[in-house]
């Protein structure tokens, strides 16, 4: 009964160091290293925690049968597989974030690749449990509940347990579907090793007329660049990269789908999505919802498109247009010392306890800060509930950078209280609320940015800035859900997934997010989805547009009302998985079941964008 613990978030924020070529690991200073040295000293340390749960799992399985011997007969059960799990969490996440540290190291990748076959050894050795239990009478259930104080922690547990009573097999299909485990991740690893490990970039030549290996990290930095050519040419050689493996990429997209399709269809669910929201109890009413709700307001963001093309004084907005600040000449950026002062300020609404949790946090090590050759592109907050926290960045003195900051603090924050606040079997928490927390810390460091400027050329950029957000974070990622959503709609339907028909899918939808004013290259845009790592998270995406909504309102509470909202809010963070997310964010007053989060989202698009409108009209732009 693997536990569906956090693990990597991954923002989609990927820049660059300004460097022509990133340094190597060794030459990067310890103190902008995160101290994984507080898991496991070296690696026989790991190698010994490896041996001793390999050597535990047949222990595991001889537990089996014992269920229908009473209350502490489960209570006995529980934590045996508690105990193995949490030590396999901690060698696990280990071994992925050293092979994040430099993906190019065989020998850590080899020893991620055994972590995970052990995870997958494990959940074999444990795939008898939910059937065995579910197989108890509720009557027998709720006799051992009531027997046992020390069981009664788990009663939420087991109440989401026989809620999939439907979705389990029995003991010996559910052994075959996890021995399958290291096969049907496969799609998703082959695409981590091509694009992170394998993929080679060409050279274009930067704003300064320098020849730059182009990256993943200096792609998304170009496409911000104040000189055009700059954005052409990194579009192009970017995406003309993965266009040359094309077909590969749609036969590992295919897999992925055919998996996520095998899996919901053995299991008993109405299709895929039904699948992966289940686990959350997730009504598929709110992924509908949000479609929606942002098909209903897209006239808005073609507004803030068309404003692109006016502000920008282009005949033609290219999609490597799209994401270039507005207003460049008030652009302002902080260094990774700078930032991490800024963001005590930012958040002191969230208290001094709160701020004490993030200085902590940068004293003893928790953050990975700098670029280097090999390293996992983008960034996250990771780690487990018997580590600290940990975040992995590639900072570049962006403003973007400081935003991913206080987004991962989030993150790693919520692990904090949530850990400090919950026994191990709630101390994890689903990425639908997860992303609630690191978008709140965004929204504060926005308002407190707002708030501390009477410039109007930096208001604008920060205005700018805040549209660019929202249609990243909601629009944007709406339509990734969206995307999706079809493309395994195409695989229940039997559909081989092709590289022509995942590049019309993709083009169709994003011609009709940006609208008539974003001209389309046809001969790149069709690749732009084969790029996109999310799409192998099993509907992850939507979540990131349901979570801003929800932060907003949350955050909206906070800085208008006073300990109340405060602590309410708070709330959410330490309650872990104690609840359902849905009715976690109900109990701090946002209901995610109606159109209302979403709906107001857009209403702050709208204001954000008459604001700008009007200050240029001020300024006679």
């Amino acid at each position: 009964m693997p536990r569906n613990h956090p693990g990597p978030l991954w923002s989609d924020a990927e820049d660059a160091a300004p460097a022509s070529s990133a340094p190597e690991r060794h030459e990067v200073d310890d103190r902008y290293k995160w101290r994984l040295d507080r898991i496991f000293a070296n690696w026989d340390d790991w190698e010994a925690a490896f041996a001793a749960v390999e050597s535990q799992l047949p222990k595991l399985e001889e537990l089996r049968g014992t269920l229908s011997g009473g209350a502490a007969a489960l209570l006995a059960a529980f934590e045996a597989i508690h105990a193995v799990q949490r030590r396999l969490e901690v060698l696990s996440i280990y071994a992925s974030m050293r092979n994040d540290e430099d993906t190019r190291v065989s020998e850590h990748t080899a020893r991620r690749g055994r972590a995970g076959s052990l995870a997958t050894q494990f959940a074999e050795a444990v795939s008898w449990f939910e059937p065995e239990l579910l197989a108890l009478d509720d009557a027998v259930i709720d006799g051992y509940l009531a027997d046992s104080e020390d069981l009664r922690l788990y009663t939420h547990y087991l109440d989401d347990m026989r809620r999939s009573r439907k979705h389990t097999l029995d003991a010996d299909r559910e052994a075959l579907l996890a021995a399958a485990g290291n096969v049907t991740r496969g799609a998703a690893r082959i695409f981590s090793a091509l694009t992170d490990a394998d993929l080679r970039f060409p050279t274009i030549q930067d704003e300064d007329g320098n020849d730059v290996e182009l990256s993943h990290a200096r792609f998304a930095r170009y496409l911000r660049s104040k000189d055009r050519d700059v954005r052409r040419q990194s579009f192009e050689a970017y995406l003309d990269t993965y266009g040359s493996m094309s077909s590969t990429l749609a036969a590992t997209m295919d897999a992925n789908v055919k998996n996520h399709v095998f899996r919901a269809e053995a299991r008993n669910y109405d299709g895929c999505l039904h699948a992966s929201l289940h686990p959350d109890a997730v009504p598929v009413e709110v992924y509908h919802n949000l479609l929606a709700e942002v098909h209903a307001n897209l006239d808005t963001v073609h507004r803030f498109t068309a404003l692109k093309k006016r502000i920008l004084g282009v005949d033609e907005l290219r999609e490597y247009d799209l994401y270039v600040p507005l207003f460049r000449e008030a652009e302002f950026k902080f260094t990774y010392e700078e930032a991490c002062d800024l963001l005590l300020g930012a958040l002191a609404p969230l208290g001094d306890d709160y701020l004490d949790i993030l200085r902590h946090g940068y004293r003893e090590g928790w953050i990975d800060v700098h670029e280097n050759r090999g390293k996992r592109s983008g960034a996250y907050s990771s780690g487990v509930y018997d580590t600290q926290p940990y975040i992995l960045l590639n900072w570049s003195d962006q403003l973007s950078d400081t935003f991913t900051l206080a987004h991962e603090l989030g993150h790693s924050v919520h692990s904090y209280l949530s850990a400090k606040n919950q026994p191990y079997v709630y101390g994890d928490y689903p990425i639908f609320t997860a992303e609630v927390a690191s978008t709140f810390n965004e929204l504060l460091l926005l308002n407190h940015l707002l708030e501390t400027t009477d410039d109007r050329a930096r208001r604008l950029y920060l205005l700018d800035h805040h549209l660019t957000q929202m249609t990243g974070t909601v629009v944007r990622q709406t339509m990734f859900a969206e995307f999706e959503l079809k493309i395994h709609e195409m695989g229940e339907q039997r559909e081989t997934l092709t590289a022509d028909d995942l590049g019309e899918l993709y083009v169709g939808l994003a011609g009709q997010y940006w609208g008539p004013e974003a001209l389309l290259d046809p001969e790149r845009s069709p690749r732009s989805w084969s790029r996109i790592p999310h799409f192998y998270y099993d509907f992850y995406v939507y979540q990131y547009a349901t979570a801003y909504s929800a932060a907003a309102a949350f955050s909206r509470s906070v800085l208008q009302g006073g300990e109340t909202e405060r602590e309410r809010y708070l709330d959410i963070l330490r309650s872990g998985c104690s609840h359902y997310p849905v009715e976690t964010l109900a109990t701090g007053g946002v209901d995610m079941m109606t159109r209302a989060p979403f709906r107001d989202v857009f209403r702050l698009y709208g204001e954000r964008l008459d604001e700008i409108e009007s200050l240029i009209t001020e300024e006679g732009r």
